[in-house]
């Protein structure tokens, strides 16, 4: 009988599959990167970015932020949000290189 350790058991997968349910909404993942890209990325900039009302944005944002892959914090009168989770950031930029590099293809082509 083997006796090593299964890697990606259920146990192990959960927080994974969780915060993959978290990021898998489109506007969720249009936020993240926003997030990402933006270098002060606050609420209002992320609602009118996407064209989507406030109250949308805010519970979106709420959903990251409870399953810990966003943070905020409060400069002046602004809530500026942070890509918390080190796994989901690192997501986010392989993400967004992907979706970059047919255009980065098509201008050295050029």
């Amino acid at each position: 009988m083997d006796t090593r350790p299964q890697l990606c058991n259920e146990r192990q997968l959960a927080p994974y599959a969780q915060k993959y349910k978290a990021i898998g909404h489109p506007i969720r993942l249009k936020i993240l990167c926003l997030i990402a890209h933006q270098e002060v990325p606050c609420v209002g900039d992320i609602w009118r970015c996407l064209d989507q009302p406030q109250p949308v944005v805010s519970q979106h944002l709420a959903i990251l932020k409870r399953n810990g892959i966003v943070s905020s914090e409060v400069k002046k009168t602004r809530r500026i949000y942070s890509i918390s989770d080190p796994f989901i950031k690192n997501l986010v930029d392989a993400m967004i290189a992907e979706i970059r590099a047919p255009s980065d293809e098509t201008s050295k082509n050029k």
